[in-house]
C-alpha cells in the first residue's frame, strides 16, 4: 500500500466530483401493493429484477384492452378469493417509477364507471394479463 507523500502530514484530497454530483440521489419509486395468492406471489418474485420489475413490465406490455383487463382483474380477485384456504393472499408490494404510476391511475381513472373499482384491482387485472402473456 503507497501513501500519497505530503509534506505536512495532512490528507491530500483530489479527484474531478462533476460527473458525480448526483451519485447519492434516489431514483423517485412509488409503492403499489396487490394482494395475490402466494403461488403467484413465488413465481413473480422470481421474476428478474423481482415484484417491482414484474409490475413495471405488466404496465409496460398492457395494449389498452379495458375490456380484457377487467375481465383478467375478476377472474384474478375471484380466483384469490376461492383459493384463498388452499392458496393464502399475500401482498405483492413494488416499487414502481412515477410514470408507470400514472399510467396505472389513467387506467383507473378510465375504468371509474366500474363499481368496486380500486388500485389494486387494477394492478390485479395488469398482473393476470402479463401472467398469460409470458407463459
Amino acid at each position: 500500500m503507497s501513501k500519497v507523500p505530503s509534506g505536512s502530514g495532512d490528507l491530500v484530497l483530489h479527484g474531478d466530483l462533476t460527473k458525480l454530483t448526483y451519485a447519492f440521489v434516489g431514483h423517485p419509486r412509488r409503492l403499489v401493493t396487490c394482494p395475490i395468492p402466494d403461488s403467484i406471489y413465488t413465481k413473480i418474485q422470481a421474476y428478474p429484477g423481482g415484484v417491482s420489475h414484474f409490475l413495471e413490465d405488466a404496465v409496460a406490455s398492457f395494449d389498452g384492452n379495458l375490456e380484457a383487463l377487467v375481465e383478467a382483474a375478476v377472474a384474478f380477485v375471484d380466483a384469490r378469493r376461492y383459493n384463498a384456504s388452499a392458496d393464502p393472499p399475500r401482498n405483492a408490494s413494488g416499487r414502481i417509477h412515477p410514470s408507470t404510476l400514472s399510467k396505472i391511475q389513467k387506467i383507473q381513472d378510465a375504468l371509474s364507471g366500474i363499481r368496486g373499482n380500486s388500485r389494486a384491482k387494477v394492478l390485479a387485472g395488469l398482473i393476470q394479463l402479463h401472467l398469460t402473456n409470458i407463459h
